[in-house]
């Protein structure tokens, strides 16, 4: 199999009917998702710091802030 024909099975239309609507599907599932593990990841941060200014440690710090963001207590 020659060169050519690897680089011609692999090229992409991205003009293709159906590329809009995969590209509309795509951002409405994974979008979300990812502003709540935004969300999560800044909460855990600020939780963290919040805990080692109390305590001035780092033991357990991180493991606390995951446990208060995923909403245990």
């Amino acid at each position: 199999m020659s060169k050519n024909f690897w680089l011609k099975s692999l090229k992409l239309n991205i003009h293709a009917p159906g590329t809009g609507t995969a590209l509309m599907i795509l951002a409405l599932t994974q979008v979300p998702v990812a502003i709540k593990t935004a969300a999560e990841v800044a909460c855990i941060g600020e939780v963290s710091h919040q805990r080692w200014k109390a305590t001035n440690t780092h033991k357990g710090a991180n493991v606390i802030a995951v446990s208060q963001c995923n909403g245990k207590s």
